[in-house]
């Protein structure tokens, strides 16, 4: 399987740091290009209780946020690399799904929060989602 394109979606967390630094590292080895995405839970743009949108006139500080999370990750990426950057707004595990397919990913290669198997049952797993639903393969960094 050859790697040109490498997704990494990215929350800011340790897991996702060890994605990204994952992902270089596979990316120096292949020539592939780094793409990171930060997803903006739609949830959290919603009043809980009402789920009344009380941001949807400033979804533009929203994604700046996003990109300010990026553009540190990319600081701190190889000099070497191409690493794009893509900022959403929506359900993370359906737009990481989007994305690749709109970038033309050959991987995806994202953290794992950590949460125990009650909690995913629960509340639901972004990395079991993307697992489930991706056309390309997906690497899970612990």
């Amino acid at each position: 399987m050859e790697i040109k394109k490498i997704l990494v979606p990215i929350d800011g967390s340790d897991a996702s740091e060890r994605a990204f630094s994952q992902a270089c590292m596979l990316a120096e080895k292949s020539g592939a290009k780094v793409t990171m995405i930060y997803v903006v839970d739609a949830d959290v743009l919603m009043f809980p209780v009402y789920k009344v949108n009380l941001a949807a006139t400033d979804t533009g500080s929203i994604k700046a946020k996003g990109r300010e999370v990026l553009d540190l990750y990319a600081h701190d990426g190889p000099e070497n690399l191409e690493i794009g950057q893509i900022v959403e707004i929506g359900v993370p595990g359906s737009c990481i799904i989007r994305a690749a397919e709109e970038e033309k990913a050959d991987l995806i290669v994202m953290g794992n929060s950590g949460k125990g198997s009650v909690s995913s049952f629960v509340m639901g797993s972004v990395s079991h989602y993307v697992v489930r639903h991706s056309s390309c393969p997906v690497l899970i960094v612990k």
